[in-house]
């Protein structure tokens, strides 16, 4: 964490730079005294690097309120010496959340200004959000279904903690936030386990949480994130409202990695009807990438949409269009041999997809095959129900490729519970 050290607060000369706002002066100093650079504290206020920049060269030279308030709470600065006042603080927190909640996810936690919370509060928060980075983070190597019942009650703990009487306004927003993060989890894991109907109630608790957080773009991004899946369950009309609606939430100040996202989910749904504007959605989002490409992440954009990432989007739209030659390059491009088991379990029945539609069924069933066989280990009827959908785009196509699929599809009804 970032934090103004005391000594610089009291000088005359920061103190003037705060009063009248002139905030090149106040984060130079801040550099040369903790040699932070600008992605810390970026990090640290929850904005992205380029602003940071912008607002370090005088290029922008009349931040507002809210970003104000960010780089106080931010940098450890008293919001009084910024010339805000205690009652100016109204909807927003724009500190970033479950970061570093042991370092494990590279998520941001909520902060205040010193004295603001007390201390017990403070871990309080830091207690919840700890366990919430952590199976997030065993989600991707361990089977959801084994992560449930513990991420579900801990969104009990918080619903329960979020729900009580005493918590300062402040307060109370930071643990919404929480809540809403906590049960974007739980849906996550609910739609691993193919559970459609209580992953789109999870969504919808993670909405309403976000919505009365106060946080400028966590609503718009859980509401994103309940398109995505809707776009997966084939439930195209219903996404493309979800998304636009979500774009509609976004604060004129969000980063640039918000709508690209969006886009790239908007291009899904699209492509779900067959509407080949889906690929022209993709190109814009392409364009806008280049432009923002040193962006960092904010959270809760806690990933970084890249090159990579836009690929697996455009390996899904082109394969669900019949465009097999642009799927196989996307797919060479978003290749990624870090990627976590089941992720790459998804992306490789995608893979079978479109080497079916190019005419290659035998090493398309090898590969279809590959993805079960991490399915069954990690317990994923995600991945299991998506090579069972793609055994059946091949029809009554035969060999023995496709027989060692179907030994394998039909072993789930084999085996013993």
């Amino acid at each position: 964490m970032i934090k103004a050290p005391s000594e610089m607060l009291d000088r005359p000369e920061f103190r003037r730079a705060l009063r009248s706002g002139d905030w090149s002066t106040v984060l130079q100093m801040l550099v040369r005294e903790t040699g932070a650079s600008q992605t810390d504290i970026a990090v640290a206020v929850g904005v992205s690097q380029p602003h940071v920049s912008r607002l370090m060269n005088g290029q922008s030279k009349e931040p507002g309120i809210r970003t104000v308030r960010a780089l106080c709470d931010g940098l450890g600065v008293p919001r009084s010496l910024a010339g805000l006042l205690d009652d100016q603080e109204d909807d927003t927190n724009r500190r970033q959340f479950l970061a570093g909640a042991a370092g494990v996810s590279g998520l941001a936690l909520i902060g205040t200004v010193e004295g603001d919370v007390p201390v017990e509060t403070q871990d309080e928060e830091r207690l919840l959000t700890i366990p919430s980075a952590t199976y997030r983070r065993l989600e991707q190597r361990l089977p959801s279904r084994s992560l449930i019942a513990p991420v579900s009650a801990h969104l009990a703990l918080v619903r329960q903690l979020a729900s009580r009487d005493g918590h300062s306004p402040a307060h109370t927003r930071r643990l919404r936030a929480v809540l809403a993060e906590t049960a974007g989890l739980a849906a996550w894991l609910y739609v691993d386990v193919e559970d459609r109907a209580t992953a789109r109630r999870h969504y919808q608790l993670a909405v309403r949480a976000a919505e009365r957080s106060g946080h400028p773009l966590l609503p718009a991004y859980m509401q994103a994130s309940m398109s995505q899946f809707a776009a997966n369950c084939g439930d195209a009309a219903e996404s493309v409202r979800l998304v636009a609606d979500a774009r509609h939430r976004l604060p004129r100040s969000a980063p640039a990695i918000a709508g690209i996202w969006m886009d790239a989910i908007e291009s899904l749904a699209l492509a779900q009807i067959k509407d080949r504007n889906a690929l022209a959605k993709l190109d814009q989002a392409e364009a806008r990438l280049n432009r923002a490409s040193n962006d960092e992440p904010v959270w809760p954009w806690i990933f970084r949409f890249d090159e990579r990432k836009l690929a697996g989007f455009r390996a899904q739209v082109a394969g669900k269009l019949g465009r097999v030659k642009t799927a196989e390059k996307a797919l060479r491009i978003s290749y990624d041999p870090q990627q976590a088991p089941k992720p790459r379990a998804v992306m490789d029945v995608l893979r079978a997809g479109v080497l079916a539609q190019a005419g290659k069924v035998d090493e398309a069933c090898k590969v279809a095959a590959e993805a079960f066989d991490i399915g069954q280990a990690y317990d994923s009827e995600r991945v299991t129900r998506s090579v069972a959908a793609f055994r059946k785009t091949l029809g009554t196509q035969s060999g023995r490729a496709v027989s060692e699929l179907d030994e394998r599809l039909y072993s789930t009804y084999r085996e013993e519970p």
